[in-house]
């Protein structure tokens, strides 16, 4: 694992705003698919964790735990 750039920390997770985006919206979209059109929850959590993971290896952003500077990783 690579050390952040601007602080040279080894303290770096996957993560930052563009996955944070992912997960709010996938919420405000999964629940009213739920209670409003009567989707089978557990497909839709299915489809949810999907897109997560397809998010998380199409962004690969890395974010600092020390600074909080993000980055393309």
């Amino acid at each position: 694992m690579r050390a952040c750039p601007s602080c040279d920390s080894e303290k770096i997770r996957r993560g930052g705003m563009t996955i944070w985006l992912v997960y709010v919206a996938l919420i405000a979209l999964g629940i009213p698919a739920v209670l409003i059109l009567h989707l089978d929850a557990a497909i839709v959590a299915g489809i949810m964790i999907a897109v997560v993971i397809l998010a998380h290896l199409l962004f690969n952003q890395r974010v600092c735990l020390d600074c909080g500077h993000q980055w393309k990783g």
